[in-house]
């Protein structure tokens, strides 16, 4: 297994919660369900999500239960695996909920795991 830098991995979770947020924000359930972009947009954005997650070292990912981590990557496994079942209702809720849910989370993880360095003062 690769290693990956998890301050780099959190803020690029934020960064997608960002665009899921985007999204919904953007349009409706209608919307979404009658245009198959969108639909894989949706889609991708969840998996991309999983997929950092599972970027996340354990220890973290154990330092922080409060986070459904394994939810969240299995919802990735779901769409790559099951593409041709996925349940846009699913899909649908973590755009509309749980991103933002999640972006609040990982920030305070973020702020907790990695804290600004001091600032120098100079003269």
């Amino acid at each position: 297994m690769s290693t990956h830098d998890a301050e780099v991995t959190l803020k690029q979770i934020i960064e997608v919660c960002n665009k899921a947020v985007e999204l919904r924000s953007s349009i409706t359930w209608e919307d979404f369900r009658s245009d198959w972009r969108k639909r894989m947009l949706g889609e991708r954005l969840v998996e991309v999500l999983g997929e950092a997650v599972k970027r996340l070292p354990a220890d973290l990912r154990q330092r922080h239960p409060q986070l459904p981590w394994d939810k969240i990557a299995g919802t990735r496994d779901y769409i790559a695996h099951g593409y041709d079942s996925v349940d846009y209702d699913v899909i649908w809720g973590v755009l509309e909920v749980e991103a933002g849910k999640l972006k609040v989370s990982v920030l305070a993880i973020l702020a907790q795991e990695f804290p600004d360095p001091p600032k120098r003062q100079t003269g």
